[in-house]
């Protein structure tokens, strides 16, 4: 048998088999699933993290030094978010996504991880990355459900591919996103978080207010006008 129909035997394998699937809240469970006709499906919020203006850098900067910042950023991503038990994927040369598994309780651990990964490159961390020419980035968040396959055969994250409308959201709403406003968030997150993560207290005029740390945007997903929320706070790790 040659290769042609080798693949045209396997292929015709996997389209005719039932894709399986785990649902699950533990990523552990990724090492039971099989590589071929089977899955792992979980409710999660999504951080979106996106280089921005990659052609650029790689003119301005070369590809070893982007290669080796694209590492370092994963190194922040993961170091930040651990400790909430999220995970994170190498999704494009150009983004990382941040999963916290999980319904509603997902969702303020992963602003604040957001808010807190802000802190740590554009301030805990920023010599590091000074580098770079022209660096930016951007980060953008939704909720809902995910399915991943393996891509590889090993029980690695990152032999993992995943899919889901909240994925593409958050990638088009982190577009709508940049400094100093790095962070946009879905309305469905927004209009489900507490006062802690929407209320800031500033100085206005020299006086102490409580006013929204977010700013309302309209824009437009699969041709529908939507709402993002914008916002420049951070959380110093400290805080974490």
């Amino acid at each position: 048998m040659d290769w042609k129909e080798s693949l045209g035997e396997k292929l015709t394998a996997y389209s005719q088999a039932e894709f399986d699937y785990i649902e699950t809240k533990n990523i552990s469970d990724a090492s039971k699933i099989d590589f071929g006709c089977s899955g792992i499906y979980m409710e999660s919020t999504i951080i979106y993290f996106e280089i921005k203006n990659l052609p650029y850098l790689l003119k301005e900067n070369g590809r070893r030094k982007v290669a080796q910042t694209y590492t370092m950023f994963k190194e922040v991503l993961s170091a930040v978010t651990q400790q909430d038990n999220a995970f994170v994927n190498c999704f494009a040369p150009n983004a990382l996504l941040v999963v916290y598994p999980g319904r509603d309780e997902s969702l303020e651990p992963a602003v604040k991880g957001a808010l807190r990964i802000v802190h740590a490159l554009s301030e805990d961390f920023k010599q590091q990355f000074a580098g770079l020419v022209g660096l930016e980035f951007s980060m953008g968040m939704d909720h809902g459900h995910i399915m991943g396959t393996k891509n590889l055969s090993d029980n690695d994250l990152e032999s993992i591919t995943w899919f889901g409308s909240c994925i593409y959201k958050a990638q088009r709403i982190a577009k709508e996103s940049s400094r100093p406003f790095y962070v946009g968030i879905s309305g469905n997150i927004y209009h489900n978080i507490g006062e802690e993560l929407r209320v800031a207290s500033r100085r206005i005029l020299g006086i102490k207010k409580n006013v929204d740390m977010w700013t309302k945007v309209t824009y437009q997903y699969e041709n529908v006008k939507k709402h993002l929320y914008q916002t420049n706070h951070k959380i110093p790790l400290e805080e974490a």
